[in-house]
């Protein structure tokens, strides 16, 4: 496939925005003879039976079309008119039946939905090891009495007014810019794996002389193991049990005069963060309600035996709250010529474009009264006032006078469309979700990226070929290059494509996408992310 032809391709690749209340199918007219239209059905739970459950699925259920794509082909054209040509739907099945079961209620993961997924308390996916736990913290955290026994999030620093990413962080990682809500207070990032990917990072193939979470224990990984990182190996995890997990998610602080708590999962936090980064130079730990508005679940499936055609690699789903944001006026569309009509000409470009929400509407960053000549999704500036690019403010909201002026208010809009079957099957998962009261419901599958030429890595190919859909990004995670096919501030707005730039301490050997054993050099980590072409 030529260049020209697969960015053409890529450009109409997927729909990753969608609008607050999820698409239903479009209605047709039918004679008595023709074919109703094709209908993607929701799969609750991976063992097969009906109702939502707390299984963790391994793999994707049957999926007829997936051995007779060749090499994994893309989401292009119209969407599909059978079940068999819907290669997509047990991705995206899959992606909700991992973010459901993740999201059930630790201590009551025998229980059934009603209570297992509206029980307060942690969820199973934070019972996970912490990056911070593998790699140690940063070298400055501030510190927080232990009295009230809850979570710490520490925005940590090196103590020269430079963010690490040893903990949490308010930073996106794929471009170094924070995301402001509509209380202007810094939106806060979030990670953790799974138990196995926990145990590979510390003693791979079980050698603890090459564990990646040191730079000399990866430099010694290399000299063992040239061809990079395996995070799932078939030899080493059983069938049927899941691989390598890791956990991306954002929240935002709650301001109970403003926003209502009722639409999020929360949780009470301490938020501590390093002095060097605070406007005043003091350290502070405060007690925060945070809610949660978007989550990365990836995991790299074993071998699947029974299922040949899906092959053992990495797959990425993306999660949202859906009072995120709106949808452009003119956003990208799978069937609709995006790329091609004027008024979807901005590929590439600062902004995708304007929004026009519904009057009265309440989004966490987008700002219905701010003039429409700010722009949308353009990124903040430092306003160069600190040895810190963007310092905290001591007291909320805290990113105030953290940017400039013109790049303080929170214009971020949606690009892409969600892709139809997706859509549909948001409207089901959404549906009983919400029957059984779960906050939950209020969370949209922004869709599934999988498989493609994409293992070995090949850089510096922005986008491997084939990568299915070629385009998907986080608004809360990845707000600024959505728009971006090639030479944006961080590459194009691709999971894949971002991760396929991750290497161990020498640059050169993979880390099978993961860019979590970077954190040993952090400087490196970050500028490699930020130059990825």
């Amino acid at each position: 496939m030529k260049h020209w032809q697969f960015l053409a391709l890529t450009s109409l690749a997927f729909a990753a925005a969608m609008l607050a209340a999820p698409l239903r199918p479009a209605a047709q007219s039918q004679s008595p003879q023709a074919a109703p239209p094709y209908i993607p059905q929701a799969k609750f739970c991976a063992n097969g039976t009906g109702g939502l459950c707390s299984i963790v699925p391994a793999y994707i259920g049957p999926d007829p079309g997936l051995a007779e794509t060749q090499g994994y082909n893309g989401l292009y054209g119209q969407p599909p008119q059978s079940e068999k040509a819907d290669v997509q739907s047990p991705f995206d099945n899959m992606a909700w039946q991992m973010f459901v079961a993740l999201n059930w209620v630790a201590s009551g993961v025998k229980e059934p939905p009603a209570q297992g997924l509206t029980q307060p308390g942690r969820r199973v996916w934070q019972t996970y090891p912490t990056v911070s736990s593998l790699f140690g913290n940063a070298p400055v955290i501030a510190g927080c009495p232990q009295a009230l026994a809850l979570p710490i999030f520490h925005i940590g620093s090196n103590g020269k007014g430079q963010p690490m990413p040893n903990n949490e962080e308010y930073l996106q990682a794929a471009t170094n810019k924070p995301l402001i809500d509509v209380n202007g207070n810094w939106t806060l990032f979030e990670r953790r794996v799974n138990e196995i990917e926990a145990q590979y990072l510390r003693a791979p193939g079980g050698q603890k002389s090459q564990t990646l979470t040191t730079r000399a224990g990866q430099q010694e990984f290399i000299k063992k193991n040239p061809g990079g990182a395996d995070f799932t190996s078939s030899a080493t995890v059983p069938d049927g049990t899941n691989g390598s997990i890791e956990i991306k998610a954002s929240w935002r602080i709650l301001d109970p005069s403003k926003d209502d708590p009722s639409k999020f999962f929360t949780q009470n936090i301490l938020l501590a963060v390093s002095g060097d980064l605070v406007r005043d130079g003091r350290s502070f730990c405060r007690s925060e309600r945070v809610g949660l508005v978007g989550m990365h679940i990836l995991q790299r499936n074993p071998l699947d035996k029974t299922n040949p055609a899906l092959r053992p690699q990495w797959i990425w789903a993306t999660f949202e709250h859906v009072d995120n944001a709106p949808l452009a006026n003119a956003p990208c569309n799978v069937a609709d010529g995006c790329g091609t009509d004027k008024a979807t000409n901005w590929i590439n470009q600062p902004s995708c474009g304007p929004a026009s929400p519904a009057p009265g509407a309440h989004f966490s960053f987008f700002n219905t009264g701010a003039p429409s000549s700010l722009g949308t999704n353009i990124s903040p500036q430092s306003p160069g006032v600190s040895k810190t690019a963007f310092p905290w403010n001591p007291r909320k909201p805290y990113a105030q006078g953290g940017t400039t002026s013109a790049t303080a208010q929170p214009q971020a809009v949606r690009c892409w469309r969600i892709y139809p079957t997706t859509s549909t099957l948001n409207e089901q998962w959404r549906m009983a979700l919400g029957s059984l009261k779960s906050v939950f419901g209020n969370y949209m599958l922004v869709g599934t990226q999988w498989g493609g030429n994409v293992e070995p890595p090949t850089p510096p190919n922005p986008i491997p070929s084939n990568a299915v859909p070629g385009m998907l990004s986080n608004m809360t995670l990845e707000t600024y290059i959505q728009n971006y096919l090639s030479n944006g501030p961080a590459g194009p707005g691709s999971c894949v494509s971002c991760h396929n730039f991750a290497t161990l301490v020498d640059g050169k050997t993979s880390a099978n996408f993961s860019f979590l054993p970077g954190i040993v050099e952090p400087a490196s980590l970050r500028a490699k992310i930020r130059t990825a072409p």
